[in-house]
C-alpha cells in the first residue's frame, strides 16, 4: 500500500498542468479580444485586435511545442501519454479557432455584425473562462472530480445554447437579409464561431473521459 501510495505521489509530481493552464489562459485572452472586436465599427481598430489574437494564437502554438517536449522527456506521465496529448490538442483547436474567427469578420468585413454572432462570441469567452478553472483543477482530479464535471457540463449547455442561437440566426437572416452578399458574409461568420464552441466542448469531452477513467 505504501509502495502505490508512493507511485500515485509521484504521478501527480510531473509537471504538465501549467502548460495546460497556460493553454487556457492565452484562449481566454483571445476570446476577450474577439469580443471587442466584434462590438468596434473601427477598421483599423479590428485590424489591431486580429493581430493581438494572431499573437495568442502564435503563443498557444509555442505552448504546445513545450508540452510536446516535456511529454517526449518525462519517464511517468499524470495521465496516458496519448490522453494528454488529445488535450493539449483540443485545447490548441480551440484557441485557432478563436483565431480563425477573428479573420474570418475581419475577411468578409460585413457592414454590420448582428447581436447574435456577438452573443454566441460572449459564449465562447465563457467557455475560455471555465476551461481556466477546469485547468486549475486538473492536478488533483481525484478530489475535484465532481466540480471538473459540472464545469465541463455548464460547457455543455452553453454548446446547446449555442446551437439554438445559430439555428434562429440562420432562419432569421434567410427571412430578414435582403443583400444576398451580407447574408453569405453574415452567414459564413455565424458558422465559424459557432464551430468553435464545439472545439471547447471537445476539450471538456476529453476531460471527462480523464475523470472515467482516473476514478
Amino acid at each position: 500500500m505504501a509502495l502505490n501510495n508512493l507511485f500515485t505521489k509521484e504521478r501527480r509530481e510531473k509537471h504538465f498542468f501549467p502548460t495546460y493552464s497556460k493553454q487556457a489562459e492565452t484562449a481566454q485572452i483571445a476570446a476577450k479580444y474577439l469580443m471587442e472586436l466584434v462590438k468596434s465599427d473601427d477598421p483599423e481598430e479590428r485590424k489591431l485586435l486580429t493581430r493581438m489574437i494572431k499573437k495568442q494564437e502564435t503563443t498557444g502554438d509555442e505552448l504546445l511545442r513545450e508540452f510536446y517536449f516535456e511529454l517526449n522527456e518525462a519517464f511517468i506521465t499524470p495521465f496516458d501519454r496519448e490522453d494528454m496529448n488529445a488535450l493539449a490538442m483540443d485545447l490548441d483547436k480551440f484557441l485557432d479557432f478563436i483565431n480563425h474567427s477573428a479573420k474570418t469578420i475581419l475577411m468578409y468585413n460585413p457592414k454590420k455584425i448582428d447581436k447574435q454572432i456577438k452573443e454566441i462570441i460572449d459564449n465562447i469567452h465563457e467557455d475560455a473562462t471555465i476551461m481556466i478553472e477546469i485547468f486549475g483543477m486538473l492536478d488533483d482530479i481525484g478530489k475535484n472530480h465532481q466540480a471538473i464535471n459540472d464545469l465541463c457540463q455548464k460547457v455543455t449547455l452553453i454548446e446547446h445554447a449555442v446551437d439554438d442561437i445559430y439555428g434562429d440566426y440562420i432562419s432569421y437572416l434567410f427571412s430578414n437579409e435582403k443583400d444576398e452578399i451580407e447574408l453569405l458574409k453574415s452567414k459564413e461568420i455565424a458558422q465559424v464561431v459557432e464551430d468553435t464552441t464545439d472545439r471547447a466542448k471537445d476539450v471538456t469531452t476529453t476531460v471527462k473521459s480523464l475523470i472515467i477513467k482516473e476514478s
